[in-house]
Formats: structure tokens, C-alpha cells, sequence
């Protein structure tokens, strides 16, 4: 029995019983960046990182290679969210990875319903595991990280959204920026400070917006209003 691959407790193999290979894997390494204007005019770039490591893959199941289609679909059914490392020839390829999609397609069926051929395509991507602090009801995001001149500098007037507290920021929420930097010191564009984004992780001082299809970037927890 040949592995191809594995994740979790699923195998990818090519033996004289069982044909279930994978096909059309693709992944990619990409620079985060963000393009800015200098004050001459001239664009500038700043590196910020790599974007999230993800992979794609397909594998056909055929109920003549030893593989019953609908059992293994409903299997992968209770696995998308879950994370696991994914091995390749034996060896580990990216992080922990996140099963975020899978798509069953080209399904063929016999004259009583049951599923003879179909195939599946798989979505995997990076997952940073970064637990969410658990902050008392009363400390609200002014006082997260910030001195007491700063929170009277930083207060909202009338007409505008007030700063969230932290009992009611939460993973989900929307928001916008009210900041010019980012927690890692690039500058803020005005774009991003317009639009809302959902709240991804908090970690204290900083909070992860639009993550992983958004902006997926830090900002400062106290510098956030709800929308």
C-alpha cells in the first residue's frame, strides 16, 4: 500500500484494493503588500509577510476502486472547520492547516440512486491559533493599552459611533478603524478606514480584522467602533 498523503486520520492511497489519489494539487507562496504614495507621487510597497499558506487538491472516488462515494463524502462533511498538518510523501507541507471547503462535483449515479463516481476538490488554509483573552465586564477598549491623555484624545464626539467596549466586542462583530496605523506601524489608507470589518481574533491591545478573506490585518483593540 502506497500513502500519497495525509491529514487527520484521512489517507490518500494507491494499493491493489483501494485507488484513492489525489490530483491537481496546487499551492503557492504570495508577499503580503500594501501600495502607498509617497509625497513626491511615487508608489511605494510595504512588505508586510507572507499571505496565508493554503493548498488545493481533488481526488476522484470511484465505487470500482474500492471506494464507496457517498460514505466518504459524509465523512468529509464533519471535518470542514477542523485543523490538522498535512503530510506529503511522509513529509509535512505548511503549518496547521484549516479545512475550509470541500466540493463534491461530477457525480455519477447508477439506475437505483447510488453514487458510483464523483469527485472532490479541498480547500485547506493556514490557521493561527491565538486564543482570545478573557477580559473582565468592566474593562472596556479605552483602557486596554491605553494612558489616561490618550483615552480623552482618542473619545468620539457626538456625532460619532462610540468606541465598543471589550464585553461587547467580540469574534464576529463588525467595526471600522479609527486609527492611522496599524499595530504593526504601516499606515492605515483611508479605504480600509471606511469600510467595515469583521472582528477575526482579539488578543488584548491588538484585534484581527477580515481574516482570512478581508484585510487580515492587526489594529489596536482601542481604537476600533462598532458599526
Amino acid at each position: 500500500m502506497a500513502i500519497m498523503a495525509k491529514w487527520r486520520d484521512k489517507e490518500w492511497e494507491v494499493s491493489p484494493k483501494k485507488v484513492n489519489a489525489i490530483q491537481n494539487l496546487s499551492f503557492g507562496y504570495e508577499q503580503k503588500a500594501e501600495d502607498n504614495k509617497a509625497t513626491e507621487g511615487v508608489p511605494l510597497t510595504n512588505e508586510r509577510g507572507l499571505e496565508m499558506f493554503s493548498i488545493t487538491f481533488s481526488n476522484v472516488l470511484h465505487s470500482g476502486a474500492g471506494v464507496d462515494p457517498r460514505k466518504e463524502i459524509e465523512s468529509w462533511e464533519k471535518l470542514v472547520t477542523k485543523t490538522g498538518k498535512f503530510f506529503l510523501n511522509g513529509k509535512q507541507l505548511g503549518p496547521t492547516l484549516q479545512l475550509r471547503k470541500v466540493n463534491v462535483s461530477n457525480i455519477t449515479l447508477d439506475d437505483l440512486g447510488r453514487m458510483r463516481l464523483a469527485t472532490l476538490t479541498f480547500t485547506l488554509k493556514e490557521y493561527e491559533d491565538v486564543p482570545t483573552p478573557v477580559l473582565p465586564d468592566s474593562t472596556t477598549s479605552l483602557n486596554v493599552g491605553a494612558q489616561t491623555v490618550e483615552k480623552e484624545e482618542k473619545k468620539p464626539d457626538n456625532n460619532q459611533a462610540e468606541v465598543a467596549p471589550v464585553s461587547t466586542l467580540k469574534v464576529g462583530s463588525y467595526v471600522k478603524p479609527t486609527g492611522d496605523k496599524y499595530f504593526t506601524g504601516q499606515t492605515i489608507p483611508q479605504w480600509v478606514k471606511d469600510k467595515s470589518h469583521v472582528v477575526s481574533q482579539i488578543k488584548g491591545e491588538k484585534t484581527l480584522l477580515g481574516n482570512p478573506d478581508g484585510i487580515n490585518s492587526w489594529v489596536y483593540t482601542n481604537e476600533l467602533t462598532l458599526v
